[in-house]
């Protein structure tokens, strides 16, 4: 008797095709279960600090224009960047809809520009530094530093995509990591630049 005189096969293809959809978005609930609020709080901390980068911007008024497009390139516009990552990620950590192997390509894409931009910062520095005595720190703080997280953060990819216990871990350490990056790297534009605005000096 053949499983279609039983009217089997039907069936169980179907079971088979609904087990595969609701264990994948099981194994990614299961996976940050726990993480919400943590989740939550870094994300609102990265769209809170977001806002405030359009203050540190209104702090470059009147500089000249190749200072500002430099600055806008190698400064600003790569700590928006990091902001958006956590913002993005830590959103996507708590929605329902967003499967493990959805976010593990993700998380790996966003990884991968992250350390892109992180190296073409690094390299833009050393060749125009903004502050030329503090070139170093600069480098660092901007270039490698994120460089390095984006790096853990593509490892925790990764890790997610395998299926690895400590992948929700990875990435939620990353992104905290990334978040206190982008606030050291926001808090020293702010004291860089405000007294100089205070002084008229944009020179």
């Amino acid at each position: 008797m053949t499983s279609d005189g039983f009217g089997l096969a039907d069936p169980l293809a179907g079971f088979r095709q609904l087990f595969d959809a609701a264990t994948l978005r099981s194994v990614a609930q299961a996976m940050f279960e726990g993480w919400s609020e943590y989740f939550f709080m870094i994300g609102s901390s990265a769209a809170a600090l977001i806002g405030l980068m359009f203050v540190v911007v209104t702090l470059t008024a009147g500089h000249q224009s190749d200072q500002v497009e430099q600055g806008k390139h190698l400064y600003t516009s790569p700590i928006v960047w990091h902001l958006a990552v956590v913002l993005v990620l830590s959103g996507a950590a708590i929605a329902p809809a967003v499967t493990a192997r959805l976010y593990g390509l993700a998380s790996g894409a966003l990884a991968l520009l992250g350390i892109a931009i992180g190296a073409r910062s690094a390299v833009g520095i050393v060749r125009r530094p903004g502050a030329p005595d503090a070139v170093g720190f600069d480098m660092f703080w901007y270039g490698v530093a994120p460089l390095i997280v984006y790096l853990g953060l593509a490892a925790a990819a990764v890790g997610i995509l395998e299926g690895a216990s400590w992948g929700a871990a990875g990435v939620a350490a990353d992104l905290m990591a990334l978040l206190l990056v982008s606030i050291h790297a926001e808090w020293d534009l702010v004291t860089y630049l405000a007294p100089i605005a205070g002084s008229g000096d944009r020179s």
